[in-house]
């Protein structure tokens, strides 16, 4: 049965529904919202899984179809392909009054949720994601971004979508890379609130490492709750509690630049909450034995081996790129304790480099 979270937001405010086998839901949707046109704009990989069960379910949509297919890679993340999505709108008359569905993970999410925001200003998007990570994160929160000058996520906007169908169907034919690599976005929801839901994503994080048969629905679910929670209080990251979502990033970002993208996010995302745990510690926000415990935890998962090879100092002067940058300082969340975190800390450079050379050593 399916699930469905509600987000009210000032400006806009929709639905998330999550469930398995539900992509009938999303046509009655886009048939309510009844828009002249609509376009398709899906991750090639996926097109190339699930192209005829996307096909013959879309067939009941009663506006006009377009396909735009997009290969979904950091590098694609860019200017370059938001102007050829938007020229391919301006060429097929798209107005104010059409709709951009995203069929993908957090890549095609993010580039479609932007050329969205942008053309006339903003147009109608609604967001299917494919991946466990984009499950559980991107696709929900309003961040819409593409790479710019070797920085992630430099230049985007806060865009909120008309709707989420989550279809966790689109995970059986999920790489086993990239159901790890949601394993990241799972660890850090484990530490933002209480002892009782760290347990409980312990568990589904321990089953998902292992393959075992887990109900995907109702993890997606918990993670939504969670994100939602605190989205609703600081929807365009103001305030500094949406910051909080931010834990192990500032690491993460810069790991992935400095691997030129062979690392995935979640992977990344996972190492840099390592890393944040030793700073933690190194600056004393976290007691040794609270670190030790917390790390013990995690020492079952499977970590990429090429963190061994990262040059800390290279990923030092990436950090100092980071879009988080204030008054040239680099900021970071860390940990006190489950459900404590502190954002905007200042670490100087001996500190940051100390918390990288220990992730090392743990991986």
């Amino acid at each position: 049965m399916a699930k469905q979270i509600d987000i009210s937001l000032a400006e806009q405010s929709y639905s998330i529904i999550i469930g398995s086998n539900i992509l009938d839901k999303t046509v009655s949707r886009i048939n309510k919202l009844r828009p002249d046109k609509c376009l398709f704009i899906i991750d090639k990989n996926v097109n190339d899984l699930h192209s005829e069960n996307i096909r013959k379910t879309f067939l009941n949509v009663k506006s006009k179809l377009f396909t735009y297919l997009f290969l979904a890679s950091e590098k694609n993340k860019s200017y370059e392909e938001v102007k050829r999505i938007q020229k391919y709108l301006v060429e097929n008359n798209f107005s104010r009054g059409s709709l951009i569905l995203a069929i993908g993970g957090g890549i095609t999410g993010d580039i479609a949720g932007f050329a969205a925001s942008t053309f006339m200003r903003g147009i109608k998007i609604i967001h299917l994601p494919t991946t466990l990570l984009s499950m559980v994160d991107s696709s929900v929160g309003g961040k819409t971004g593409i790479n710019f000058l070797n920085r992630k996520n430099l230049i985007g906007s806060f865009y909120q979508p008309d709707s989420v169908f989550i279809d966790t169907a689109f995970l059986k034919t999920l790489p086993d890379k990239e159901i790890l690599s949601g394993i990241g976005e799972l660890v850090k929801y484990s530490f933002l609130t209480s002892k009782e839901n760290f347990k409980k994503f312990s568990v589904y994080i321990k089953r998902i490492s292992d393959k075992q048969e887990i109900n995907f629905v109702d993890i997606v679910y918990k993670s939504l709750v969670i994100k939602k929670n605190i989205v609703i209080n600081d929807e365009k990251e103001l305030s500094g509690i949406r910051k909080v979502l931010n834990l192990g990033h500032t690491f993460a970002h810069a790991f992935e630049a400095a691997s030129k993208y062979k690392l995935t996010h979640g992977e990344s995302v996972f190492a840099g909450i390592i890393c944040s745990l030793y700073l933690s510690e190194e600056l004393g926000y976290l007691a040794e034995k609270k670190l030790n415990t917390l790390l013990d935890g995690l020492r079952f998962l499977t970590i990429n081996p090429f963190l061994k090879k990262i040059d800390e100092e290279k990923l030092f002067f990436l950090m100092q790129s980071d879009k988080k940058l204030f008054d040239e300082k680099i900021r970071f969340v860390l940990l006190q304790d489950i459900g404590n975190i502190v954002v905007d800390v200042i670490a100087e450079k001996p500190s940051v480099l100390e918390a990288i050379r220990k992730m090392k050593i743990f991986v």
